[in-house]
């Protein structure tokens, strides 16, 4: 039984040889998605960086092309370089890249959303990644004279990231009308597509999330139980928008930490409480449309939990999100190869 919209949805951290993409994942066998009538269905694939991603963004669309070749690849650009940009257009076929640059400049709505004691925490904990006597000087400021031309600028700082995680939202509603009538896929730059993921579109959701394999925390300023660092969106575009119009709406109204990832977990809880298990899915009504919404586990559809571990002990994932530290170039590089490696091996010990 479809719940109606309730609460604030009805009404608002995260130079290399080329690639080859014909040598990844050559022993594996393309397939292509069928609809429920047989007919192959075009799979599009979204994803969104700035120059210093741009390694990751590269990566993706490599791992992507190398799986699905003729597959549409939309780019949003957080601040490429021209060349950058250049680059992508000429590598692979069917890779656009849409310029979301005023977009993410813009902070007019995340300042209006966002009240000023919740500014300076957010300017704290940025400040908190950086190094040296400046990120000393900031928080000395921020504490004691927050009101300073310093704390505004380290909160416009903080504003601006927070600007940039939320603007996935907007992006996904961009690429929706782009794509619409067809499957889409959202990537973070740093989530990476080992295998094909046919099946996820055969279950009919209109929208599919990655939910954490390990103990769930709802409290608030710690909410983590999704990650919205990969979600797949079905082909009913009107179904798919509702959802996303109703994400975006908690995101601006959410006041936590994380808010677009939090505001995720917290409107699709009010409206389907049970939701919450592997392989579940279930009907809401979003502004009156219908919009079915499934849960996969990460350690399949966006492994992510990497922190303290070996690769060895990482699950057989499709998607490998290598999020936090393991961007960094120095372990991102080797870990992805390392990972490559051993699914090569495995899909060549698999039987026929």
């Amino acid at each position: 039984m479809a719940s109606e919209v309730s609460g604030p949805a009805g009404r608002f951290l995260k130079k290399r040889k080329r690639v080859d993409t014909k040598d990844i994942f050559q022993v594996y066998r393309n397939s292509d998605t069928v609809n429920a009538g047989g007919a192959p269905v075009t799979i599009n694939f979204m994803v969104a960086g700035d120059d210093k991603y741009f390694y990751l963004l590269r990566e993706n669309c490599a791992h992507v092309k190398a799986r699905y070749p003729e597959a549409r690849v939309i780019v949003f650009d957080f601040g490429l370089t021209p060349g950058q940009v250049a680059s992508l257009g000429a590598e692979w076929p069917n890779v656009e890249v849409v310029d979301w640059t005023a977009q993410v400049d813009d902070l007019s709505q995340v300042r209006e959303t966002t009240p000023p004691e919740q500014r300076r925490k957010l300017a704290i904990a940025v400040n908190a990644r950086r190094t040296g006597l400046a990120k000393k000087i900031r928080k000395f400021m921020l504490k004691r004279f927050p009101g300073s031309a310093t704390s505004r600028r380290a909160e416009d700082r903080a504003l601006w990231f927070e600007n940039l995680l939320i603007q996935k939202i907007q992006c996904m509603k961009h690429a929706s009308t782009l794509c619409a009538g067809e499957p889409l896929v959202f990537l973070d730059a740093d989530a990476i597509l080992f295998e094909p993921i046919d099946e996820v579109f055969a279950e009919g959701a209109d929208v599919t999330v990655t939910l954490l394999d390990d103990k769930h925390n709802w409290d608030r300023d710690q909410c983590s139980v999704l990650n919205s660092g990969v979600i797949f969106f079905g082909p009913k575009t009107e179904a798919r928008e509702a959802f996303l119009d109703a994400w975006w709406a908690e995101t601006l109204a959410t006041r936590e930490w994380l808010r677009e990832q939090t505001a995720l977990v917290r409107f699709i809880h009010r409206q389907a409480p049970t939701l919450f298990t592997p392989n579940r899915s279930e009907t809401v009504a979003l502004n009156g449309i219908d919009v079915n919404v499934r849960m996969v586990p990460c350690s399949v559809y966006n492994f992510n939990d990497m922190g303290g571990r070996e690769p060895e002990t990482f699950p057989h994932a499709k998607i490998y999100h290598f999020a936090d530290r393991r961007q960094e170039k120095r372990r991102f590089f080797p870990l992805l190869s390392t990972l490559k490696a051993r699914a090569e091996k495995m899909a060549k010990e698999k039987p026929a």
